[in-house]
């Protein structure tokens, strides 16, 4: 294998691929053309600055299993590449003409760990300076050629009618401007209505067009980290899936539209559904309803949201408005939308397959070493701890307590598993500031070891008594009404311990002791409201949406018909919050502070604010006057920098 790679001018060439044509071959079927017509590949160097004028195309696809190699012939050498590979290479050549590409597992040499750095730190202008990039799903199967199809014709009619625009307006205005989502959304029904009529007159078959669209999202290429990078930085993209292909522009706006449409049908099947129920005399659907299964089905599809996620990205990176490079993400950033549901053969690609669209990676001068020494804990640890040097200290709430590879320290996100968001939302999303003007300070002693990390702190207090955690965040089913209660009675009477420490002490905690009377309306939803984004909530909303919690669960103790009533956008909001402290405990603090905390806390853990943090955090202290991170915590009075003062002082605290 070594004999196909000359070396390269260090980090100033590339090699391309020449796909030969397949000739005069007429035979169509996969099995023949694997065994009658050979793939033939030349590899040749060309200088960086001279790829673009090659016209090339970049390959994204999945390398597949290595189980049952295939050959092709490179350079007259046989070389074995997976099934897959092949198969891509075989429905992506010329008949007659010659196609000339990029494919990483040929055109890098992979037994040359330094070509593969080099390569891989190159990797996003190679995509972008490519003429397309082509993205292979693999092989059809008995439904994709249907569906690619339709996902053409629904796509171009979406972009032609206009409605693509505004979409993507409702998706991001429904943050900041929830009255101006609500106009598009209003432009986009009537610019779509007659596709959604049809959609609901058609129930089966919209039914099966959206069975059929998740089955080809959840292909495995969609879950492979590479191709963040290889979509969104390329100029052009066309989809591949057997035969058919796609651009990318009208797979992203059928996309959107598909979505819209479930919501569309699951809304347009209340009414008639309500009317079977108002019609029945025991409150009950009939049996063997088709209507309500058919509802049933419709809500339970579940999109995958890989595809919708890497669109987004590409969307914004291609915003003129964006060019200047200031309003693109920064790793943190990438690092949590894609922090669930990504693959990557190696797993510090985690890492470095998104540096290439980092705002910051300059700053954080991260890159690659594939060298067997460089192992992932310290390619996490040092990813970890250069973020945090560059005023990023909230990524210690993406760490996890539980890591399977005890090798990790507690301070530093294991991105092989999952990661949740802290408190439903994202550090620069929430409306928390913990440490209130507080700038993060540069003190990263190198003088630690190597997994520690050296932090300054304000030391809040340390956690006296706990109640057990919540495991069911579904509180709007009928069955999970009591378990409801219950955390709200263990918080009250959280409460109620912290208003006899106040007695007794004669100490107020609180910058504004008013806000003690509502800690038990505010505690069980950490200060939070949703109406489709989280925002701090005002003190009507908490008390409103206490009051109905509890009449809410008066009602189905008395079993309130199933008709009654409809949940109201604040009772909705106050168990979606609720929902979002499920495994937290609700907990008081020796001086009588209430809050919630990650459930693996314990007894006489510390909470510490560190400067530039918007959330406080648990800390364990060890044997050896170190401390293990237990994760981020919400504390009643002290989510807006109400403790942080000038003249407070800081304490050091070693991390392990």
């Amino acid at each position: 294998m070594s004999m196909l790679y000359t070396p390269l001018d260090s980090t100033r060439e590339i090699r391309l691929l020449r796909l030969h044509s397949r000739h005069s071959s007429s035979t169509k079927s996969l099995v023949q053309i694997e065994k009658n017509v050979p793939i033939y590949c030349d590899l040749y160097p060309v200088a960086v600055r001279e790829a673009r004028n090659q016209g090339y195309e970049a390959l994204s696809y999945t390398w597949g299993t290595p189980e049952e190699p295939l050959s092709i012939q490179v350079n007259g050498t046989e070389v074995p590449v997976t099934r897959n590979l092949h198969v891509a290479l075989q429905h992506l050549r010329g008949e007659t003409s010659e196609v000339v590409l990029w494919v990483d597992a040929l055109c890098i040499n992979q037994m040359d760990d330094a070509e593969k750095i080099e390569q891989v730190n190159m990797m996003r202008e190679i995509y972008a300076c490519a003429k397309s990039t082509r993205v292979w799903l693999g092989p059809a199967d008995e439904t994709s050629d249907e569906i690619m199809v339709q996902l053409a014709r629904i796509g171009k009619t979406v972009i032609d009618r206009g409605a693509f625009d505004l979409f993507i307006r409702m998706t991001t205005l429904s943050i900041k401007d929830p009255s101006g989502a609500a106009q598009a959304e209003d432009q986009v029904t009537k610019l779509v209505e007659d596709m959604l009529d049809r959609s609901l007159a058609q129930l089966e078959d919209s039914c099966r067009l959206l069975t059929e669209f998740c089955n080809l999202l959840s292909r495995p290429y969609w879950s492979r980290v590479w191709i963040l990078q290889e979509i969104v930085v390329s100029r052009n993209v066309e989809v591949y899936c057997g035969k058919r292909k796609i651009g990318f522009a009208f797979l992203h706006a059928a996309m959107l539209y598909l979505i819209y449409m479930q919501t569309s049908l699951s809304t347009q099947l209340v009414k008639p559904l309500t009317a079977l129920l108002e019609a029945s005399a025991d409150g009950n659907f009939p049996p063997d309803c088709k209507l309500k299964a058919q509802f049933d089905y419709v809500i339970s599809i579940e999109i995958p949201p890989s595809a919708s996620l890497v669109s987004g990205m590409r969307l914004r990176y291609h915003d003129p408005a964006q060019e200047n490079g200031e309003a693109k993400p920064i790793l943190i950033q990438l690092l949590a939308r894609t922090r669930v549901g990504r693959e990557a053969t190696d797993p510090r690609d985690r890492i470095w397959a998104l540096l290439g669209m980092a705002a910051d990676t300059g700053t954080l001068r991260i890159t690659p070493n594939y060298a067997d020494t460089n192992s992932c804990t310290a390619v996490y640890c040092n990813a970890t701890r250069a973020m945090i040097a560059s005023g990023h200290i909230d990524i210690l709430a993406f760490s996890q307590w539980s890591k399977k590879d005890p090798m990790i320290p507690s301070w530093v996100p294991d991105w092989r598993e999952e990661v949740k968001q802290p408190f439903g939302q994202l550090p620069w999303d929430t409306p928390y500031s913990a440490s209130g003007a507080a700038k993060f300070l540069k003190h990263l002693d190198q003088i630690v070891p190597v997994l520690h990390l050296k932090v300054n702190g304000f030391l809040v207090d340390s956690i006296e008594s706990l109640r057990p955690q919540c495991n069911n965040g579904e509180w709007l089913s009928m069955q999970h009404r009591h378990e409801a209660c219950i955390y709200l009675q263990d918080i009250i009477s959280l409460c109620h311990i912290s208003d006899e420490k106040l007695a007794t002490s004669g100490v107020e905690i609180y910058a504004n002791p008013s806000v003690r009377e509502s800690a038990y309306q505010r505690v069980p939803v950490a200060d939070l409201y949703s109406t489709g984004f989280v925002r701090r909530a005002t003190i009507d909303e908490c008390h409103l949406g206490h009051t109905e919690v509890v009449t809410d669960y008066i009602q189905w103790k008395n079993r309130r018909p199933s008709t009654g009533a409809p949940v109201t956008n604040t009772l909705r909001s106050y168990y979606i919050m609720m929902g979002q402290q499920i495994e937290r405990r609700p907990f008081v603090t020796m001086k009588g502070f209430v809050g919630l905390a990650p459930k693996h806390v314990e007894e006489g853990d510390v909470i510490v604010i560190f400067p530039g943090a918007k959330f406080p955090y648990v800390l364990r202290r060890c044997d050896d006057g170190t401390y293990v991170l237990v994760g981020e915590t919400f504390v009643y009075g002290i989510m807006y920098g109400e403790l942080v003062t000038e003249d407070r002082e800081m304490e050091e605290f070693i991390l392990k």
